[in-house]
């Protein structure tokens, strides 16, 4: 039954309290599921994990597990699973970005070279479907199949995105859903399906976790305007480097000047900020209040995804599930 009660917000340490002895098994079970008898994927496999991360799709899952009380084991599995397959995304993004950092650290492709990371990710993506299979639950391999098949659909259109400077706001929200938003939808959508839950509890819990992804992602596009390097744990402006145009950046091109436009593409003809100085860039963020703006959008999905879970009792697992959109809106990295 709905609860007509305020319900008391949690803090981010309290939220993966809640989970912390599932989530020390996730760790271990990554740790052990990525042994290979090839050495360069063992090696990825613990550089990766050392790395660490926020363990947000895991936890994600493994909250959405408790709103119904399911058995732990599959839950610590599929989290598993789902860390490895976010793992894999990273390396072969690293690689078709060019990227020499990831949080902090160097990139794998950056110390493996390309051939041994695309390799590697492959590998991780065979091994979670792996463990995946261990379930014998056919509803689980839908998610995950048709999971990879957005995901890689997503790395396509964003090659065919790069160095355009007319995306619209629509081809781009319908990217990060593809690349991110997707992971989260399928991360909570697994915890009804552990559960039992019916259609229509499944489909909330999965419009919850895609609100959040695309909340999240639309923060990660902030910062990497508004962050600094040492927090963000890689070089700020990447994306414009990149060549791929983001939220903030959609909504400066709508607003700017012709002249502002030029310096916009130049730095993604040139791949840096040499021409045109990284300050210059930050000021016409500011002047055409875009930050503001991307918040706000961000701000409208975290809404969106606490809507998904009016209809459910209270419980620990709802309380932290309903503080998350605040942590990942208001999040420094």
């Amino acid at each position: 039954m709905k609860s007509t009660e305020p319900m008391p917000v949690m803090a981010w340490q309290e939220i993966f309290e809640l989970i912390r002895p599932e989530l020390i098994q996730v760790e271990r079970q990554i740790q052990h599921e990525t042994v290979s008898s090839a050495s360069a994927v063992t090696a990825i496999g613990r550089y990766l994990q050392v790395s660490g991360g926020k363990r947000v799709r895991p936890a994600l899952l493994l909250l959405a597990s408790k709103l119904f009380a399911s058995p732990t084991k599959p839950a610590i599995s599929l989290g598993a699973v789902m860390e490895i397959i976010h793992t894999a995304t990273l390396v072969h993004d690293d690689v078709i970005d060019e990227a020499d950092r990831r949080r902090g650290r160097p990139s794998t492709n950056s110390r493996w070279g390309n051939h041994t990371s695309v390799l590697a990710g492959d590998w991780l993506y065979m091994q979670a479907f792996k463990i995946a299979v261990q379930e014998r639950n056919f509803r689980v391999l839908d998610i995950l199949i048709e999971l990879t098949q957005l995901m890689v659909e997503g790395e396509l259109i964003q090659l065919e995105m790069i160095g355009r400077v007319d995306i619209s706001v629509e081809e781009h929200l319908d990217l990060i859903y593809r690349k991110t938003a997707c992971l989260f939808g399928s991360c909570t959508r697994l915890g009804a399906v552990l559960g039992a839950q019916d259609d229509k509890t499944e489909d909330l819990l999965g419009e919850y976790g895609r609100n959040l992804g695309m909340a999240f992602q639309l923060v990660d596009d902030l910062l990497d305007f508004t962050a600094s390097e040492a927090v963000l744990g890689k070089p700020v402006g990447n994306d414009l480097r990149e060549g791929k145009v983001t939220l903030p950046l959609i909504y400066l091109l709508d607003r700017c000047s012709a002249e502002e436009q030029a310096k916009i593409a130049k730095v993604m003809e040139e791949g840096s900020f040499q021409s045109v100085p990284w300050d210059d860039l930050l000021r016409m963020l500011e002047r055409y209040d875009t930050p503001r703006m991307v918040k706000e959008q961000a701000l409208l999905y975290s809404q969106k995804a606490l809507e998904c879970l009016e209809g459910f009792a209270d419980s620990p697992a709802k309380r932290a599930l309903m503080a998350l959109p605040d942590f990942v809106v208001n999040r420094e990295n």
